[in-house]
């Protein structure tokens, strides 16, 4: 709007009118930015206009970092090189990365296991956090980072140009790409989950297609998907969100779907060619079956027996599957051709649409349930794989900045195929890659020279932007196990060999850690606002560091 000023008496109808129409405007602005131009909202500037109440929507800190990131990001897609980093769990981590990686990565794994703020009750990736966790740990970082960006420029300011030419420069105002999981519930949920994001000082932040309540580390087994549908539900209602905000925000869209079994409902269509069934003709399904053998005091590992039994009596296979196997069983002469005119009629249809295309080919309906399967959660099986994988990738790029394909295993070609099959709808769509600590790395064939290129190679392919997610959390394990282990033996020699005699090689800025923490600069301001002596400094004379 044109005035920040608040009006004292309400304004006419005419004025008010006048200012919505300015704000719409403003809005409509703010949609056609370049930054958007791939961008899908089936909503109107009018929409969110009015949605946002009467006070100026001031620009969020967060929003410079949005820009700076996803420059960053074109640049590096322009040029075809990753921009690659990895998941840091405190400020110091933050510190030390910041002369390294362009961007900080804040992990949902990390802050269940490590970070948690719900009474400090920490444990497996299960998306059971309070929804406030991880935009705490960004704001956490985010503090940090400004912290550390003054206490850096006043070292810089106050120091001479001879000095100051001497000084490395390193820029602490890093984005930060943070992981909001499924979005922690409803679409509400979403709403205020993402405002809490971009009041903290994320960049971006990814929303995976797994089931709120049912969520699980992507390298989790038992898995469950939304509805397509649903998720890009939850995509839209981001992008309203950080609309109200005018926060350009990068939106990450994840799926799950690559290694999912499981599938929470039925109800959209471009799942179907994907979910399980049975042609067996049994009275009771699999749910039924372990229901009743609970109810008659069946122990686990028998209720596990028997679904293991029913599964095997009772294979499971999609409807296409099930089409398949009922023309090469059939009369039809040319099976083949049969069974490709099948599928060409039944691309982009439900399962009833199907079915009626499969009794016109066959002259006889087939018998495939997909409900009989059902787990006792009520839950679809389904195929998982990088083809659900590419559909919804499909369905999800017109509401996302970036898509990322959570895998089982380092696969590039997997990734190359994945890629390409998009980017032949979506050209030049931006791709995230998880470099992830799961996977054995060591145990899946790569060279030396492979692993060393296995970044490029993906960035050749549009992964612009790849992590190691929980780079931060093995990395210190790793140091403080050996430590630990030596510190016990040798006292203070494996101390002052492990730790303070890297600092000093590497030139690590945490040897004088109070300095570091911004001593320094305290004292700097104190100077400025008081006349203290040089004996009142916490720096002073007196501290120990000056002894280093």
């Amino acid at each position: 709007m044109s005035s920040s000023a608040l009006p004292l008496q309400p304004p006419s109808l005419d004025e008010e009118t006048r200012q919505f129409e300015e704000r719409t405007a403003e809005m409509a602005q703010f949609f056609a930015r370049p930054r958007f131009s791939q961008t899908k909202r089936p909503y109107s500037p009018a929409d969110v206009a009015s949605k946002q109440g009467s006070l100026p929507v001031l620009p969020l800190p967060s929003t410079l970092l949005a820009d700076k990131l996803f420059a960053l990001l074109t640049k590096a897609a322009d040029a075809g090189k990753p921009v690659h980093t990895m998941g840091a769990i405190d400020p110091v981590q933050m510190t030390q990365m910041a002369a390294h990686q362009e961007v900080v990565y804040i992990s949902g794994w990390a802050a269940s296991s490590v970070l948690t703020t719900g009474n400090n009750d920490v444990g497996p990736d299960l998306g059971d956090y309070p929804y406030t966790t991880v935009p705490n740990q960004v704001h956490r970082i985010f503090r940090a980072q400004q912290l550390h960006d003054k206490k850096h420029y006043d070292e810089r300011m106050t120091a001479s140009p001879e000095e100051r030419a001497k000084m490395k420069y390193i820029d602490y105002l890093r984005p930060i790409v943070a992981d909001a999981d499924t979005g922690h519930g409803g679409l509400s949920a979403v709403l205020k989950l993402v405002k809490l994001f971009a009041e903290s000082g994320a960049s971006g932040i990814h929303l995976e297609d797994q089931l709120h309540g049912g969520k699980k580390c992507g390298h989790l087994g038992g898995k469950v998907i939304v509805p397509t549908s649903t998720h890009v539900s939850r995509l839209i209602t981001a992008r309203f969100q950080l609309d109200l905000l005018k926060s350009t925000m990068l939106l990450i869209a994840r799926t799950d779907s690559e290694s999912a079994k499981l599938l929470s409902s039925s109800v959209d269509a471009d799942d179907h060619e994907f979910i399980m069934g049975t042609t067996s003709r049994v009275s009771k399904g699999l749910a039924q079956v372990l229901s009743d053998a609970e109810a008659r005091g069946a122990t686990g590992a028998e209720v596990d027996a028997l679904e293991e039994q029913w599964t095997k009596e009772h294979p499971l296979c999609t409807f296409n599957q099930a089409v398949e196997a009922a023309i090469t069983k059939s009369s039809i002469e040319n099976k083949d051709a049969a069974y490709k005119s099948y599928l060409a009629a039944v691309e982009g249809k439900s399962n009833s649409e199907a079915r009626e295309i499969a009794t016109d080919i066959l002259g006889e309906p087939i018998f495939w349930d997909w409900d009989l399967p059902r787990t006792r959660e009520g839950y679809y099986h389904v195929t998982g794989g990088v083809e659900p994988a590419i559909k919804r990738a499909i369905a999800f790029a017109p509401y996302a900045d970036m898509i990322w394909l959570e895998t089982k295993e380092p696969d590039l070609e997997q990734a190359r195929y994945f890629a390409r099959k998009i980017r032949a709808k979506f050209p030049g769509k931006w791709f995230v890659y998880n470099l992830s600590p799961s996977f054995n790395w060591s145990k899946h064939g790569f060279s030396d020279a492979q692993l060393k290129s296995f970044v490029w190679d993906l960035a050749k392919e549009g992964f612009v932007f790849q992590l190691i997610s929980l780079a931060g959390l093995h990395s210190g394990a790793v140091a403080t196990a050996e430590l630990a282990s030596a510190f016990k033996e040798d006292g203070m020699l494996a101390y002052v060999n492990l730790v303070q005699k890297k600092e000093k090689e590497i030139g690590c800025d945490v040897l004088t850690h109070q300095k570091w923490s911004g001593a320094n600069y305290i004292d700097r301001i104190l100077q400025s606002v008081s006349s203290g002596s040089s004996s009142t400094l916490s720096t002073g004379k007196d501290s120990t560091e000056n002894s280093f």
